[in-house]
């Protein structure tokens, strides 16, 4: 297109900003600085400046008198932003009146008036899920040999547990350590690989300990979002036990959804409509989901995850927490517009484990779904197949914990239920009523009365039902019979209700009569 009069330029820039709001580019530092650079310098008439060279130090951050026949990053970076813009005109932009294109051999932008349909959409379907790139960068090692090993060993562990975590993309540690091998500082090492957090640390050690620091660094704004501090013995460095333990540690405190990467998103993140959502985000709503749940909450996550799954059929954590909210549906009462909740939470469950059958989330709602069926069999036999694959995602093992209580396996769900916990505080209201149920059929009242008052739910009734008859059962009358009161005021047929309730998914009949029997002591 022939760039012949201001109107034109201003086209292009409307052009630039619709093709940076696809995900492909809003989620990438380098593609939106790529092609962003290249159409400027074109439209102020500067074509002569775009050069590898220039572009490497403009775009990608290179020091001054890099060589770029040494170093191939532009020419890498060229060809994903020539694969984005395919992608973009392939799906959302197939009916743009301009291409914006980079002919291969060149870094020179062209432009074209089109009419809709010029760029035929691809015989395959294009993913479109988009998640925030993790980079593990090698850590500083102050001293021996040995813990350059430690440190080597920590991190290839950590991308390699990651790998079971849907929500994030991770970069290969090999990948890490090459760049890193440049000498370039972390800012520079987020741009060449992309990612969107970047996870560093040191270690270093004394005549008997040894010390490991990890921190997880934002790259475009370089701010330390998280950071913690280990001290082991050093006697056991000749084993695996301090690898293994800060691993475990640090996977769950930086992934999963209430993990701090998707916590300070979540809060960051305004609630949009459902057809505005990238895909990612659909572990975003799953937070909002589980710690601020109401009706009109969960009316437009169900949205928006039913969106998430029609845009990408093939994303199985979509499908996973699409089944966990048409489960949490079923037992908040919510409209879920389907006949039965609990059946479409176990088709949906099944349908992520078919797609992915390490999709630890899939394990979580099926579970669920199963324990709500009543089909205690089931519930027990997908949990079983999940603690095969020998996961530490200890948010999952938390939700399958609380399931195993509910289903009568007690000290089982109880082990899984409090490792869960120490390793990351920031979980599930709902685990602290597994708590509460496990303490109250060990005779152990006060601790059922303290895990209930965790929960901070009253919009359910579970609280003040585990209260009331812990308080009950410790002779505590009149504290039993203000929670009782509550209940009343929360549901006033309670006493219809109450053998229900308690049953909805409670397995046991001996602690559902335990339950009944305390409860009566305070004329419930």
């Amino acid at each position: 297109m022939e760039l012949s009069s201001p109107s034109s330029h201003l086209e292009i820039i409307d052009q630039l900003k619709r093709i940076l709001m696809f995900p492909v580019f809003s989620n990438s530092m380098i593609l939106s600085g790529f092609l962003t650079f290249i159409v400027e310098e074109t439209l102020g008439g500067r074509t002569n400046s775009l050069k590898e060279y220039t572009i490497g130090t403009k775009v990608l951050s290179k020091k001054n008198g890099y060589d770029p026949q040494a170093d191939a990053s532009v020419r890498i970076h060229a060809g994903r932003l020539r694969r984005a813009l395919y992608e973009y005109y392939s799906g959302p932009g197939c009916s743009d009146p301009i291409l914006i294109s980079v002919p291969k051999g060149a870094y020179i932008p062209s432009f074209e008036l089109v009419t809709p349909l010029t760029v035929q959409p691809p015989t395959q379907t294009q993913t479109v899920i988009y998640k925030p790139i993790l980079a593990v960068l090698p850590f500083h090692c102050l001293g021996e040999k040995d813990l350059q090993i430690l440190a080597d060993g920590v991190c290839d562990q950590i991308c390699t547990e990651f790998t079971n975590f849907n929500e994030l993309s991770v970069v290969s540690y090999y990948s890490s350590r090459k760049v890193a091998s440049q000498g370039i500082d972390s800012k520079e090492a987020g741009l060449l690989l992309d990612a969107t957090y970047l996870l560093t640390g040191s270690i270093q050690s004394n005549k008997n300990v040894v010390r490991i620091r990890v921190q997880l660094i934002q790259s475009n704004t370089q701010h330390q979002v998280w950071a913690s501090s280990y001290e082991k013995e050093k006697s056991a460095m000749g084993t695996f036990t301090i690898q293994d333990d800060i691993v475990k540690h640090v996977i769950n405190q930086i992934g999963g959804s209430h993990g701090i990467i998707f916590r300070e998103a979540a809060k960051a993140s305004p609630i949009k409509h459902a057809l505005d959502v990238k895909v990612y985000d659909a572990v975003f709503w799953y937070y909002y989901l589980v710690n601020d749940l109401n009706e009109d909450t969960f009316r437009k996550g169900l949205e928006v995850m039913q969106n998430t799954v029609q845009l990408d059929p093939q994303y199985a954590l979509g499908w996973a927490i699409l089944g966990e909210t048409y489960v949490a549906g079923f037992f908040y009462g919510y409209d879920c517009a389907v006949p039965d909740p609990q059946e479409e939470g176990v088709k949906c469950g099944q349908k992520a484990l078919s797609i992915d059958p390490r999709c630890q989330h899939s394990y979580q709602t099926l579970g669920l779904a199963y324990l709500f069926q009543h089909r205690r069999k089931d519930c027990l036999k997908i949990i079983d197949q999940w603690i095969k694959l020998k996961s530490n995602a200890a948010g999952i093992a938390g939700g399958l914990g609380f399931c195993l209580i509910c289903a009568g396996e007690y000290e089982r769900g109880y082990t899984l239920l409090s490792e869960s916990i120490q390793i990351n505080p920031y979980y599930q209201w709902w685990f602290n009523a597994g708590l509460s149920i496990y303490h109250f059929q060990k005779n152990e009242y006060e601790d059922a009365v303290y895990w209930a008052e965790k929960m901070q739910r009253q919009s359910v009734p579970w609280e003040l039902l585990l209260k009331a008859a812990a308080y009950a059962e410790m002779k505590n009358l009149s504290a039993a019979r203000i929670c009782t009161q509550e209940l009343v005021q929360l549901i006033p047929d309670l006493q219809a209700l109450l053998k229900p309730i308690l049953g909805s998914f409670l397995q046991s009949e001996e602690l559902i009569n335990r339950l009944l029997i305390a409860l009566k002591k305070v004329d419930l």
